[in-house]
This record gives C-alpha cells, sequence and structure tokens, in this order.
C-alpha cells in the first residue's frame, strides 16, 4: 500500500455556490429553514435571484470542499464527481486544480449543481437550490483505479443520497482494495434522506465516520434500537456545533474528548464540518494521536468561520506531517 499514488480519494458532488447576505425575512418569504438545506422549484428559485445580490461565487459540495482542503494541507487527493462541462463546471474544475487536487473528466451530459448559500447576521448559513433529480442507478462513471490506487476513500452523505449505485460500488470497490473507507455525515437532511442506504452502507464496511452531533442523532433515532446499537460500535468522530467534538474508537474503545469554547462572532459557518474533517483526516491517517487530530480539526473549523466562503483562503500551520 506504501506506493498508492494518492493518499485520499473523495466521491463527492460537485457544486459550484452563489454566496448572499439576507435578512431573516428573505427566509420567510421562500418558507426555508434557516440553517439547512433547501429545495425549490426552478421558478421559485428564478424568483430568489432576484430577491438576493450573490456577492461572489466560489466551489463547494462537503466532499469536494474536504478534498481542496486536504490538498492544500499536502495530502494527494483525486476527487470523484459528475463534473459539467459547463461554466460552472470549469469554474470548479479550475478551482479544484489550484489546490492540487486530480480530477476525473468532465462530463458533457452532466450539469454542474449551483447553490445558494444564504448567510444571516448571525453567519448562520442556509442553501437552497433547485429540486435535484431523482436518485441515479448509474454508477458506471466510477473510476475503480483512482480508489484502488489511494488509502483512503471518503464518501459524503449527499453523494450516497443523490448517487446510491455509485456509492455503494465505491464502497465495495474500497473494500475489495483494502483503501479504508470514512463517511462524512454532511447534515441532517442528507442523513435524513439517504437513512436507509447510509446505513446499510456503514454496516457492511464499518468505515470511521465523521459528523456532528445532529447528524449522528438522525442516523441514530432513525434506525431501530438493534441497529442502533450497531452503529454505536463503529469508530467514529462526532463534532459538537462548536462546543468541540470526541473521537469514539470501535467496539466501545477509548473515548477522546476535545472541548472548545463557542465563537462568539462568526462570519459564515459554510465549510466548518468540511474543513474539521480534513484537518482530522490529515493528521490522523498520517499517524497523530486523535486528541492531536481533534485540536487540528478544531484549528481548521475555527478558521473557516472567521472567513467569507466554506474553502480557507490562507492556512494555518498542520503539526503532523502526513506520510504515506
Amino acid at each position: 500500500m506504501s506506493t498508492r499514488a494518492y493518499s485520499f480519494s473523495v466521491l463527492g458532488n460537485a457544486v459550484v455556490d452563489g454566496i448572499a447576505h439576507v435578512a431573516d425575512s428573505v427566509l420567510e418569504q421562500f418558507s426555508l429553514h434557516k440553517g439547512d438545506s433547501n429545495t425549490l422549484s426552478h421558478a421559485q428559485m428564478m424568483e430568489l435571484s432576484n430577491a438576493v445580490i450573490v456577492e461572489q461565487f466560489r466551489a463547494g459540495g462537503a466532499g469536494a470542499n474536504t478534498a481542496y482542503t486536504l490538498a492544500k494541507l499536502g495530502s494527494r487527493v483525486a476527487f470523484l464527481g459528475q463534473i459539467g462541462n459547463d461554466p460552472t463546471g470549469r469554474f470548479f474544475v479550475e478551482d479544484m486544480l489550484s489546490a492540487g487536487v486530480t480530477l476525473t473528466p468532465a462530463v458533457s451530459t452532466a450539469r454542474t449543481t449551483d447553490i445558494f448559500t444564504l448567510l444571516s447576521a448571525d453567519g448562520v448559513r442556509t442553501m437552497v437550490q433547485c429540486l435535484p433529480p431523482q436518485p441515479s442507478s448509474d454508477d458506471s462513471w466510477v473510476d475503480d483505479q483512482l480508489i484502488e490506487q489511494s488509502h483512503h476513500l471518503v464518501l459524503e452523505a449527499y453523494m450516497i443520497g443523490s448517487h446510491p449505485a455509485a456509492a455503494d460500488y465505491a464502497a465495495k470497490t474500497a473494500r475489495a482494495a483494502q483503501t479504508k473507507l470514512v463517511v462524512t455525515l454532511a447534515s441532517p437532511r442528507a442523513v435524513q434522506a439517504c437513512l436507509a442506504e447510509l446505513t446499510d452502507i456503514v454496516l457492511a464496511h464499518k468505515p470511521l465516520i465523521i459528523g456532528n452531533e445532529h447528524e449522528w442523532e438522525v442516523l441514530t433515532q432513525g434506525n431501530d434500537s438493534r441497529t442502533a446499537t450497531k452503529l454505536s460500535q463503529l469508530e467514529r468522530v462526532i463534532t459538537r456545533s462548536g462546543n468541540g467534538a470526541a473521537y469514539y474508537a470501535a467496539d466501545g474503545g477509548a473515548v477522546v474528548d476535545s472541548p472548545t469554547q463557542p465563537i462568539p462572532s462568526p462570519m459564515d459557518l459554510s465549510g466548518a464540518g468540511d474543513a474539521f474533517a480534513a484537518g482530522f483526516l490529515h493528521v490522523f491517517t498520517g499517524g497523530g494521536s486523535p486528541q492531536l487530530a481533534l485540536q487540528q480539526g478544531h484549528q481548521l473549523g475555527r478558521a473557516v468561520v472567521l472567513q467569507l466562503g466554506p474553502r480557507l483562503m490562507s492556512f494555518p500551520s498542520v503539526d503532523v506531517p502526513h506520510s504515506d
């Protein structure tokens, strides 16, 4: 495994965010759930676009943000996603390449997802996009070789919901190649939307799970008590929305807690969990202790909420170099 080309391959959605500050009254006008992911019809999205002023565009997507940050930290990273050969897709590609991420080729028939990221005065992010298409049964675009040439495969919950067949195929490919699986929970709504498929994948492949306490609650409470018990035996990192995080070893092993103080005046909470995941994974998979990995995750998560946009413009130093 030491000769593998990549530290991480990441299976995720290619997204470009249009960032705008809005009053809570705009959220109420469009019946949006503050702090969560929302969908509107095409007509409603057009109406919303006339009601807000987009201040900047940023490449995004939970898995893509983590891939970008891992690459910036010095990890060798490949991103597997359906990137459209459209202006939005080309913007996404340029941003990822600037970080040193290897990308699968753009697909002429795919459309890169664009999302409104609406920021309230308290820094809370509300995401809005058009009603998504039905979950895809196509797994032919998943690049087996990139997964086989990676030490770890990171799989985001959004992808499990939108491309369940591809996610399942990628997880099975990783297991056959002895590529370690990591699942990031992304958001409570993402977990709810793919609850059955997500549960099947994590119980079958026993990955390292990374998510916040609300996402973990949706996963465990959405299943029966027997399944919830099995889930509680999995290796995981659970963050507490600005109040620290804990690492839980598999099968009821050691628990390592890392408390933090909430940030009093965050600018933008978008991407905090993605940056945390990257910081933790970069250190932990490079041989760092869970405690140090949690601290580095906190450091990156804190840095990203003090700026506008989900990806860091500058990077604090990371104590443990990645060694694979």
